[in-house]
């Protein structure tokens, strides 16, 4: 590109106008905490399978088998708290972009691109260990059966949507960033410090980081479904090393560019609807998770006051009745009294 030199060592002039709704504090603090939220969860069951918790191991139909599927059931719903809300907001967050995609200047596009990635690097670490977990019970196993329909679930759909928009963007950008340019109007460049050498070329450097990563997602994605929860290990160390990438990226990014922004939102720091919006939803999502994690704890409380599967009549009952659903609470009854009467 006959630009190349020049945007090695010139600075840009005009970064672009403000969009606070789109890259606000409150839309990467949304994105980030739940993002945050599903590594954690996602490596506090690895460490969980790690040491035997989570294996479906019993009899079919004992009472210990029910206890273990209880609390498999337990685990597969808080993985997904944050994944399906985070899933859903990134797809509309791209679809946004989309939208605005003709009148959005290079640097918003840019940022935007980091913080996407969040969703991808998250949902990936929720995926594998909610597979790990939901294939060992009952319900899945019998799809799972069904080879072709197996990865073609509703959650699957919505990763496979994700994925490809993700690849739209990716693909969105890259044009962008071959606009480059200093001297043309303004959004066609941004500032790079402390994203990348003084020295680097541009837009060069900046397509080699976008493929780089947005490459390392998708491969890390698509293991985390068709790799299998074998090998959970390496595709959870993969969210782990791109997590605190993007977050610098967003960071430096961002802290680079403020300060030199035009229009009426030269503040991007300034919440408006969409900024709390995403906030609201991270809070939805804790909320979510800190109610399905005291019943796990509760469950889990009560089973440690009994012996190994020995507990008390009444305490499996309270654990093991299901909310709003007595015939299948009797029918779990009637085949614990059949299994104690068969043992005795």
């Amino acid at each position: 590109m006959e630009h190349t030199e020049k945007h090695a060592h010139g600075l840009c002039e005009n970064v672009g106008e403000g969009m606070a709704d789109m890259v606000g504090i409150g839309i990467i603090v949304g994105f980030v905490g739940q993002a945050l939220l599903s590594l954690i969860l996602a490596f506090w069951v690895f460490f969980m399978t790690k040491h035997g918790r989570l294996n479906l191991s019993a009899e079919h139909g004992t009472i210990e088998w029910k206890i273990q599927q209880k609390r498999l059931t337990f685990v597969s719903e808080m993985l997904m708290i944050g994944n399906d809300i985070q899933l859903g907001l990134g797809i509309s967050y791209m679809i946004t972009t989309f939208t605005q995609s003709h009148t959005m200047d290079l640097y918003h596009l840019r940022l935007i691109f980091d913080i996407v990635c969040f969703v991808g690097v998250s949902s990936a670490a929720a995926l594998v260990c909610w597979s790990f977990c939901a294939m060992q019970l009952p319900d899945i196993k019998k799809t799972a059966v069904h080879h072709r329909h197996a990865f073609w679930t509703v959650r699957h759909r919505v990763t496979y949507a994700f994925a490809a928009m993700f690849v739209g963007l990716t693909i969105l950008l890259m044009i962008r960033l071959g606009e480059w340019n200093l001297d043309a109007e303004p959004g066609r460049c941004y500032h790079t410090t402390g994203t990348t050498r003084d020295d680097a070329s541009h837009p060069v450097a900046d397509r080699v980081y976008v493929g780089i990563t947005a490459a390392w997602i998708l491969v890390t994605m698509g293991s985390s479904i068709w790799v299998g929860a074998r090998h959970r290990r390496w595709i959870l160390s993969s969210t782990i090393l791109q997590f605190p990438v993007h977050l610098y990226m967003a960071i430096a990014l961002r802290t680079a560019n403020q300060g030199k922004l035009s229009g009426e939102e030269v503040n991007e720091n300034a919440w408006d609807f969409g900024q709390t919006t995403a906030v609201v939803l991270l809070a939805m999502a804790v909320g979510e998770l800190y109610r399905k994690g005291k019943e796990f704890f509760s469950f889990d409380r009560a089973l440690r006051k009994g012996e190994h599967v020995g507990v008390e009549d009444r305490d499996i009952e309270l654990q093991l009745k299901p909310r709003g659903s007595e015939s299948a609470y009797e029918d779990d009854m009637e085949d614990v009294a059949l299994n104690r009467e068969r043992s005795n």
